[in-house]
């Protein structure tokens, strides 16, 4: 470790120090951009102005026909991604801003700051409708003037019993809007999301009937850390198995659809969660402090424990998060053969968020795992560019452009419901 007596050891360790920030932030963005690979007009989010208007159109009575200005309300249901745990702030004490807190000795001398461990739901990817936040409701907004269900601001992390299981998440506060996503959440919290907040939140909204709904659903990424070494069988009736995981979103969407008609669910896939590893490691920041570890592997120690064993873990995390995504799948087209008129599952795959080609600064400052603001707004532009497109395309990577671009609607877009069904008859 190192000694301050010993210069030295002090003047290599700052070289490693700055070597390695620069390659963390030197990574260059993705090969290719938006507009390279992506069909349509792209524009800077500060342009969203200049995309073309469109014709006024009915209310559409088939899923199959909403194009996304049709959404009047907006909605999530997940973990700490979708609440936008830690995408602000720093944890470093050498300088105060409104993100941190600083803590006092009795003489009142400043010792030490603190940063704010918080949930920026205005800036979430899913629902954040913040001032300049680039999210899907606000690029949403340049077509659909009147949202419900947005979120605003930032508070602490709410908690809920059974640490957003399955018991009582019902505390939100106002500005969270129709995002009832709880930190730390595994898939079967999502049933409480539904029955303990917005089923009630969507009644004291008054949302009608008839206004098309637009659900992001993003979770998984605490169950294959908390699950990483379950044996990976289907049909074994354990937790954190493929099937588990699938039916407990299968048992939430269908609960809400009792309530909810109307309404179109985008499943976002399993990212690489394990791609962190190797995107901290380059960087002594996220080290934990006087230990020899090359990460700090407190919030998933699957993914960031080292040597070996980490190695193995991280495998299986890649795996079984392989295997959740294909029994998701399964739920949707099983939901496609139903062929409702006023219900449609789409899916986005995870991997297209392309982590493992992102930044440093993709990650949060504050504990070098959660996304960051800049991922938000990239995800956000990533999975709005793709709403209306084809399988194959929503499996290219989200580049990481320094301006997120942002795809226009045009009049024939619309939600691509049956995908699922049709590319497994194609092979």
């Amino acid at each position: 470790m190192l000694r301050h007596t010993e210069g030295s050891r002090v003047y290599f360790f700052l070289i490693l120090f700055f070597i390695s920030h620069y390659l963390a932030y030197a990574v260059p963005p993705s090969s290719f951009s938006t507009k390279e690979k992506l069909p349509g007009k792209f524009v800077p989010f500060s342009k969203l102005s200049t995309c073309p208007s469109l014709l006024p159109r009915k209310q559409p009575r088939n899923a199959k026909d909403v194009r996304p200005d049709d959404f009047k309300v907006i909605m999530a249901m997940g973990d700490s991604i979708s609440a936008a745990l830690l995408a602000r702030g720093s944890r470093d004490g050498s300088s105060f801003d409104s993100n941190q807190q600083m803590v006092f000795d009795k003489s009142g001398q400043k010792v030490l700051n603190l940063p704010e461990i918080a949930e920026w739901r205005g800036i979430s990817y899913a629902t954040g409708s913040d001032p300049d936040a680039i999210s899907i409701p606000n690029i949403l907004k340049q077509y659909q003037k009147h949202l419900t269900g947005p979120s605003t601001g930032h508070h602490s992390p709410i908690t809920c019993l059974g640490l957003g299981w399955d018991i009582d998440c019902s505390s939100h506060p106002e500005s969270d809007g129709l995002n009832a996503a709880i930190s730390g959440s595994l898939s079967k919290g999502l049933m409480s999301q539904v029955k303990d907040y917005l089923i009630p939140k969507i009644i004291e909204l008054g949302v009608k009937d008839e206004d098309w709904k637009y659900v992001n659903i993003g979770i998984g990424a605490n169950d294959v850390c908390a699950f990483c070494l379950t044996p990976n069988a289907t049909a074994l009736p354990l937790s954190g198995t493929p099937q588990h995981f699938a039916n407990d979103i299968k048992k939430a969407v269908n609960e809400l659809r009792k309530h909810v008609p109307n309404m179109i669910v985008n499943i976002v896939g399993l990212f690489r969660v394990s791609d962190i590893y190797e995107l901290t490691s380059r960087d002594p920041y996220c080290q934990a402090p006087h230990l020899p570890l090359p990460n700090i592997a407190w919030e998933c120690s699957c993914a960031l424990i080292p040597g070996p064993v980490g190695d193995y873990t991280r495998q299986r995390m890649d795996d079984l998060g392989k295997s959740y995504d294909e029994a998701v799948r399964n739920v949707i087209k099983e939901w496609e053969e139903e062929d409702d008129p006023s219900f449609g599952a789409t899916w986005q795959p995870g991997t297209a968020i392309d982590i493992g080609n992102y930044p440093f600064e993709s990650l949060s400052k504050i504990d070098c795992f959660h996304p960051s603001e800049l991922s938000h707004q990239r995800v956000a532009s990533g999975l709005w560019n793709r709403l209306t497109l084809t399988l194959d395309q929503k499996y290219q990577p989200i580049p990481w452009e320094e301006e997120p671009m942002i795809r226009c609607l045009e009049e024939d877009d619309r939600i691509r419901i049956g995908e699922i069904s049709e590319s497994s008859h194609q092979k």
